[in-house]
């Protein structure tokens, strides 16, 4: 019963170090980098040239027939 109980211990200290090695790393998850799907940088209008709000208004018109 000893060995259980050692390797439950061993098996527990392990994991308490991992967590807390996980947690001094922070690893957040990246941004996500632009794809060739999405042409322009981002969908937020104050980050993009006026040109290109302006090409995506014009198609958004263009797909809602107006």
């Amino acid at each position: 019963m000893s060995r259980v109980l050692k390797a439950l211990l061993i098996s527990a200290a392990a994991t308490g170090v991992a967590a807390l090695v996980l947690r001094q790393l922070d690893l957040d998850q990246p941004d996500p980098s632009p794809s060739d799907d999405m042409p322009f940088g981002g969908m937020d209008p104050d980050d993009m040239p006026d040109e290109d709000v302006e090409l995506l208004m014009r198609e958004l018109a263009s797909q809602l027939g107006l």
